[in-house]
């Protein structure tokens, strides 16, 4: 008898643990709201550095261009 009683408290005490409460919708919302939030900022921080990068490499192509431009002598013709 003692056995059985046992097995029953432990089985129901198993039972108790593994139905634990799920998350209400508006608590997976808002999880997956924060998550995506985050994602978001990240990507575009990383678009912003992406794109800080392309302006400065095309300013100083600009820049090298116009040094090489201004270092070169222009071309005199014999008339």
């Amino acid at each position: 008898m003692r056995v059985r009683l046992t097995l029953a408290a432990v089985a129901s005490l198993a039972l108790v643990s593994a139905c634990q409460r799920e998350p209400s919708f508006d608590e997976k919302f808002e999880r997956q709201s924060r998550e995506l939030s985050a994602k978001a900022r990240k990507i575009e921080a990383e678009t912003k550095a992406q794109l800080d990068a392309a302006r400065e490499a095309e300013q100083a192509a600009a820049e090298m261009d116009q040094s090489q431009s201004a270092a070169m002598p222009a071309a005199v013709s014999a008339d």
